[in-house]
């Protein structure tokens, strides 16, 4: 039994011939972690984005954040108009997401716009201004936890199985 507060240990999810892609894999460590923190939106996404960005927990994850994360779950499967020929759709996404945590909406989106350079247009910017969407809707408690994966799938994944 985990202690109260203690942060989940999350197993992660391997590339499998059922759930090839990276977008797929993504919807299903989002329900793995939402499974763990089933009630708490802030530490899902802070969860979240130790498991699939590589972002840290507490004061390290502005320097984390700053340096882009790490690419911990690889490859493609995102709609094309979120796609920009990368394998690192994933970090970018939960990486914004868990930026939402740290700086809040209006400044993660500056900081995509005017210091990461993804113009709104573009498919980085897209998949910025969806993982905003994303953060804010589980942090005002529009979107549960539990349906994070369903969200991740329907929004962002081309032609992902539920």
């Amino acid at each position: 039994m985990r202690a109260k507060g203690a942060w989940p240990k999350v197993e992660p999810v391997e590339k499998s011939p059922s759930e090839p892609s990276a977008c797929a894999r993504l919807a299903l460590t989002a329900e793995r972690v939402g499974r763990l923190v089933p009630d708490d939106a802030r530490r899902f996404l802070v969860a979240l984005g130790k498991e699939v960005a590589g972002v840290r927990r507490g004061p390290l994850a502005l320097v984390d954040l700053a340096h882009g994360g790490r690419t911990k779950i690889a490859g493609t499967g995102f709609r094309p108009e979120l796609s920009d020929g990368s394998r690192s759709q994933a970090r970018h996404f939960v990486g914004v997401a868990r930026s939402v945590t740290v700086l809040g909406p209006a400044l993660t989106v500056w900081v995509s716009e005017h210091l990461r350079r993804d113009a709104r247009t573009s498919a980085d910017g897209r998949l910025s201004l969806l993982a905003v969407e994303f953060a804010r809707e589980l942090m005002s408690g529009r979107l549960p936890v539990d349906a994070a994966a369903g969200w991740i799938r329907s929004n962002l994944c081309d032609g992902c199985r539920r």
